[in-house]
């Protein structure tokens, strides 16, 4: 079945190929557990493609870039999860719509290969062999078994959108469908708030206390496009300093956090790629939490709705200002 889908990903490429100058997707990494994005200029090289469940990366963080390198129209494979953030670059008017192809895939759940390799104990695997529900791996201590419902991304514990085409330009039906068992988008924030004011900051010290300032957060981000203008390298004004401490560590973060505010949309890149493992996937949604109350507004639904903060009303329904007098 996974053959399938793939010789029919590849026959829309095609398609789509003579429109574009490059198409963005996935080929096989070196990792069994692992696929690497692929960037294709040439049509008959289309035979790269793949889509199963280890294509956990968001290709849309290479949607900007590309359409500032690219003469001409690029085009992307993307799982609906991505395509809302390629969506709200557009809504943002960050890229042009008519230049993206965007070629969306039913999705039918993608696995995080760091909970692989921790339920495995860091052992070099060989091989894989991914079924809708086992996985079994070869590795130097033998094969092993295992559910492939325990090693699903967190995001897609929560998705909603898994068969729906996000207003591509071709929509890729999956015949395997989204079967992660089915959790509230905001336990773990809710969870956090349980804790009193002076544990929820002893909680996010700790936290700001291992980042290491290598900016993966920001790098994989697919909004964050402003890097070569970002406060961490202006020399004026010079609101941020290099010292790895918590105290800037945490201005950081928090920037981060105000920056995405109706923006984010917790395609989880940012804490897959932490060489720390911060919960900055928490933060996000505890943001995007209070935006949907306020402004009842999700991002990358709809290339039409901009984000609430990029834009200014009087009176905004959902916040009654007198009660803050």
């Amino acid at each position: 079945m996974a053959k399938k889908l793939t010789e029919t990903i590849i026959a829309k490429a095609e398609e789509l190929f003579d429109q574009v100058e490059v198409m963005a997707g996935y080929s096989k990494g070196s990792n069994p557990l692992k696929v690497s994005p692929c960037f294709i200029e040439k049509k008959q090289d289309l035979d790269q493609l793949i889509f199963d469940k280890l294509c956990i990366n968001n290709l849309a963080t290479y949607a900007y870039r590309l359409s500032k390198q690219v003469k001409g129209n690029i085009g992307m494979v993307l799982k609906p999860c991505d395509a809302k953030a390629v969506n709200q670059l557009i809504s943002e008017e960050l890229i042009d719509r008519a230049a993206c192809k965007m070629l969306v895939v039913g999705c039918a759940g993608v696995l995080d290969h760091q909970k692989i390799s921790r339920h495995l104990g860091g052992a070099r695997v060989f091989s894989a062999n991914i079924g809708p529900e086992t996985i079994e791996v070869e590795t130097a201590e033998g094969k092993k078994e295992l559910k492939t419902a325990d090693f699903y991304a967190d995001k897609c514990h929560w998705c909603s959108i898994s068969d729906q085409d996000m207003g591509g330009d071709v929509f890729v039906e999956n015949q395997q469908k989204l079967q992660a068992p089915k959790k509230d988008r905001f336990e773990d924030v809710k969870q956090l708030e349980k804790l009193d004011l002076d544990q929820i900051e002893a909680y996010w010290k700790d936290e700001f206390s291992r980042c290491i300032r290598c900016y993966a957060c920001r790098n994989v981000c697919p909004l964050e496009v402003c890097q070569d203008q970002c406060i961490v390298h202006l020399d004026f004004p010079n609101w941020q300093s290099q010292k790895v401490v918590p105290s800037e560590n945490k201005f950081f973060q928090l920037i981060r956090v105000m920056h995405l505010a109706g923006r984010c949309v917790e395609c989880g890149e940012c804490q897959r790629v932490c060489p720390q493992n911060i919960g900055l996937l928490k933060m996000m949604k505890k943001m995007n939490q209070q935006i949907e109350t306020l402004f009842n507004f999700t991002p990358g639904m709809d290339v039409e709705a901009k984000p609430p903060l990029l834009t200014y009303k009087t009176v905004e329904e959902n916040i009654e200002e007198e009660e803050l007098i």
